[in-house]
C-alpha cells in the first residue's frame, strides 16, 4: 500500500530529483531509503557485535568445530 507523505529536502537533494524523470521518482526515493535503511541496520548489528565480542570471551576454532558436530547428531 503507498502512502502520500511531505518532506523537506535540500536544495542539493532537489536538484538531483529534479533531474529524474517524474515516473521514476517516487522508485528512487523509495530505493535510496532501503538502501539506507539496510546500511543503518547492518551498521547498528555490527556496532552490537562489537560490543558481545568485547564483553565475551574468546572460543577456539576447534571448540566451535565440537559444538558443531555435536548438534548435528
Amino acid at each position: 500500500m503507498a502512502r502520500r507523505i511531505s518532506v523537506m529536502i535540500d536544495d542539493d537533494s532537489w536538484r538531483i530529483i529534479e533531474r529524474l524523470p517524474r515516473s521514476t521518482r517516487n522508485r528512487a526515493v523509495n530505493a535510496a531509503i532501503r538502501e539506507w535503511a539496510g546500511v543503518s541496520m547492518r551498521r547498528e548489528a555490527s556496532s552490537r557485535m562489537d560490543t558481545l565480542r568485547a564483553r565475551l570471551a574468546a572460543v577456539r576454532t576447534c571448540q566451535i568445530v565440537r559444538w558443531i558436530r555435536d548438534e548435528r547428531e
